[in-house]
């Protein structure tokens, strides 16, 4: 005999089937708010790599390395402890936190009278910075209906991508006139903290998510939750008759994590960042080794940015009919090829051309891994496996300058391309053999 579905079922399942309604666009516009200054943050550290490689700076590789590997090096216990915090206590809660200690080690970094104090700061940064896409990804993946799910996440990343732009044109634009006797690069840190504390307030006013609450057996705020998404006629009671006037139900058994699939995400986000993080991160210096100066690197540099805004826009409208794992394969295949491209570049207009597509296939990479990767585990484990991934993604991401940077020093820019194209390779090959295919458009558990 078919069991009848349960009140915890029925709210679940609502979820997926809902219309968009105006709280979903909030919840989508305050987590591409919040993703706005987080990338725009790392993305400081692009500018910063040509920066501190000019005079009056001039650092030494050594420095420049740590201060480039910092902020990844505090997005790996970020990201380990905000996981499981988050399963725990609640995605809204955690973001909020984030976003608070963004704008204090923001301040700190803007006020760093050294490059010792500045890599000090960028560090105590990427214990939020690293925690917060995987998280805002999660607490996404929760509340959308599921046709929407992808298209809407990326245009949350598409939102969220033109941070970058801003804040590199930003400290171009600054550093030559310095108002106030400031640097560009330290006012860009001050957008950011008074940006990040606008958003908290801006998370305040969002749900927590309905399907969260509903694995911890909070079954009467997951209704309240729930009604706050949708319309009176949308509401749960339209939808199916509660089992009973409980006012609290006992929390589903927590599963074990899949080792399995955990650890193929594991492996196949530690690859990640060499090719995502290391071209971005190493390009201002690499336009630096190839003996173009620093105005024209900035700009070279900010130029290239607007491709994450173009490819996730692009991306939103068919990420939700094309298989997840085909995606990721294609776009890894084409960094490949843009990268080499750029590395062996001497012409402004193949530079930017080669950068500006780079940039634009990873912001349909980067997404569209993370989706993959919330959408193959149940709310119960979902933060802590997008957030433990990302966190390993960090310690790739921490390795990723002190390897390649010396590697550009010392072999030029065709042995560091070459070393960014193995790692994708790799990739593909590890989502070919191993990886489940996605389940986009699909409900979810």
């Amino acid at each position: 005999m078919e069991s009848r579905p349960t009140e915890a079922d029925s709210i679940v399942s609502r979820i997926d089937e809902l219309p968009l309604r105006p709280m979903h666009i909030f919840a989508v516009l305050a987590c591409a708010l919040g993703l706005f200054f987080d990338l725009a943050e790392f993305a400081i550290g692009n500018a910063l790599s040509a920066v501190f490689s000019a005079p009056p700076y001039s650092a030494d590789v050594t420095a420049l390395s740590w201060l480039l590997a910092a902020v990844y090096l505090g997005a790996i216990a970020g990201a380990f402890a905000t996981g499981w915090l988050a399963d725990r206590y609640g995605r809204r809660s955690l973001i909020i936190v984030l976003l608070a200690i963004i704008s204090l080690s923001s301040v700190a970094a803007a006020a760093s009278p050294d490059i010792l104090s500045l890599a000090t700061a960028r560090g105590l940064s990427g214990l939020a910075l690293g925690a917060y896409p995987p998280l805002m990804a999660s607490y996404l993946t929760d509340i959308l209906p599921a046709r929407n799910r992808g298209g809407l996440i990326m245009a949350t990343v598409a939102l969220g991508a033109t941070g970058p732009l801003a804040l590199i044109f930003l400290i171009r634009w600054l550093t030559p006139i310095e108002p106030l006797g400031v640097e560009g690069w330290r006012w860009a840190f001050i957008v950011c903290a008074a940006a990040a504390g606008i958003c908290m307030l801006w998370f305040r006013k969002v749900p927590e998510s309905p399907r969260w609450l509903v694995s911890q057996g909070r079954l009467v705020e997951a209704k309240t939750a729930l009604a706050r998404f949708g319309s009176a006629a949308d509401s749960l009671e339209h939808h199916t008759k509660p089992s009973s006037p409980e006012t609290r139900s006992t929390p589903a058994p927590r599963e074990k994590l899949l080792s399995g699939r955990l650890g193929f995400l594991l492996f196949i986000y530690f690859l990640a960042p060499w090719s995502t993080i290391g071209f971005p991160l190493l390009s201002g210096a690499v336009l630096i080794h190839k003996g173009v100066n620093l105005g024209d690197s900035l700009f070279y540099v900010g130029i290239s940015s607007i491709g994450p805004v173009a490819g996730a826009i692009v991306a939103g409208f068919a990420i939700d009919r094309i298989e997840r794992r085909t995606a990721l394969i294609v776009s890894a295949i084409a960094m490949a090829t843009l990268g080499f491209t750029f590395g062996v570049s001497q012409s402004p207009a193949w530079l930017m051309a080669s950068g500006l597509a780079y940039n634009m296939v990873i912001a349909i990479f980067m997404p569209t891994l993370v989706i993959y990767a919330a959408e193959l585990f149940p709310t119960a484990q979902r933060a802590r496996a997008t957030s433990w991934s990302w966190a390993i993604r960090g310690i790739g991401a921490t390795l990723t300058p002190l390897i390649l940077l010396p590697l550009l020093q010392s072999s030029g820019t065709v042995a560091m391309f070459c070393a960014i194209a193995a790692s994708l390779f790799v990739f593909v090959a590890a989502l070919t053999i191993w990886g489940p295919p996605g389940v986009a458009g699909q409900a979810i558990r």
